[in-house]
């Protein structure tokens, strides 16, 4: 399933209020705009969003959203509206056939499949129906949502990405917490259980694309005083071709180690063959140029043919450069809002860029894709 389009309202009608203009994305999309225009904000809706869906995050504050998914051919709507934390409205629609429909009162009417027939039904108020009446039997539907947003991931590259996390050398640790970035170490531990070599090769060979001459990587530990009790903790390290020594990732530079984590939890999803959509605010962070483009090349080409959906965002004119504008999202702010220009609302802009002989990153800085307003 496939996130084709959102919009969403923040505090609709208050000082505060806070709009997302109808978002359209692809398979693969760059969001842009200059500091402080909304590209982390819009991140964090879809995360927000996501959040929601899975059960992880209950309604709160007001706000709206109007969402589009495409599964198979089919195109399936979502609204939900929000009000002093509880669900106002929410309905469901796959291709022409209602399936939900929900009023400000909690009661609403839901399709159930095996009865083919509609039932009435009212769930708690703060609470939305996609999470609250999940049954394979009579409301299957509401399960490739609640996969979606449970697969999500998200990823803050600007941070330091569980770099200055270790863990306690139990099997017990090795559960696994796929939406927490920064627990690295527990997906590699997977991982290595679960497709031995293959794995890590596939890692190996990622880190070597982006200039990063590693031969090997693994888990190593130390004892660490906790308490004032030596406990044993694991770390991740890699052995550089250049090094007669394994460097922990504690000694990593922020860069390196920051791209070393993103490549371990998305090759995880790729492995996995998880139905994701993959988030990451401030890609290339922190990373030289050529390191920063090989990196967006690599996260592109991997994702391709696969059940992925990448949104990234940055401001680095590297990064931008690397990207295809076809895969851009340039964010403007209004007040109040945020309006989105890219190749799907304004293609025939795009497409003309392409006879200037500018750079793409020129594109954005000198307001070309402004050129009709």
């Amino acid at each position: 399933m496939k996130l084709i389009s959102i919009q969403y309202n923040h505090q609709n009608g208050q000082p505060d209020e806070w709009q997302l203009e109808n978002c359209l994305l692809n398979d693969i999309n760059l969001i842009i705009g200059k500091n402080a225009t909304g590209k982390s904000r819009t991140i964090r809706s879809i995360v927000h969003f996501t959040q929601i869906l899975a059960g992880e995050q209950k309604p709160i504050n007001n706000g709206s959203y109007i969402v589009i998914f495409e599964n198979k051919g089919i195109e399936i709507i979502y609204r939900l509206i929000i009000k002093n934390n509880q669900v106002a409205e929410e309905e469901l629609k796959h291709g022409d056939k209602m399936l939900l429909q929900r009023d400000a009162d909690g009661t609403g009417r839901i399709w159930a499949t095996k009865l083919e027939d509609y039932i009435d039904f009212q769930p708690p108020i703060d609470e939305i129906s996609v999470v609250n009446r999940r049954d394979a039997i009579q409301h299957g539907f509401f399960e490739e949502l609640y996969q979606w947003g449970k697969t999500a991931r998200y990823f803050l590259f600007g941070t330091a990405m569980g770099q200055n996390q270790m863990v306690v050398s139990e099997p017990d640790n090795r559960k696994m917490v796929l939406k927490d970035f920064t627990k690295v170490i527990t997906v590699f531990k997977r991982g290595q259980d679960t497709y031995p070599k293959d794995y890590e090769q596939c890692i190996i060979k990622d880190m070597q694309k982006i200039g990063y001459e590693i031969k090997s990587i693994g888990i190593y530990s130390e004892i660490m005083e906790y308490n004032k009790n030596p406990i044993n903790v694991d770390g991740i390290a890699v052995h550089e071709k250049d090094l007669n020594t394994i460097t922990p990732q504690t000694q990593m530079s922020s860069g390196m180690f920051r791209a070393l984590s993103l490549l371990i939890q998305i090759n995880f999803s790729i492995f996995e063959n998880l139905p994701s959509c993959i988030l990451i605010d401030d890609i290339g962070e922190g990373l030289d140029y050529s390191r920063s483009t090989a990196l967006i090349k690599l996260l592109i080409s991997k994702v391709k043919d696969t059940k992925i959906q990448l949104i990234m965002s940055t401001n680095d004119q590297f990064v931008m450069d690397a990207v295809p504008l076809k895969y851009w999202l340039i964010i403007k702010r209004l007040t109040g809002k945020a309006k989105i220009y890219n190749y799907q609302n304004n293609k025939k802009l795009f497409d003309s860029f392409k006879f200037t002989g500018l750079g793409n990153f020129d594109f954005f800085s000198s307001n070309y894709y402004l050129k009709e307003e």
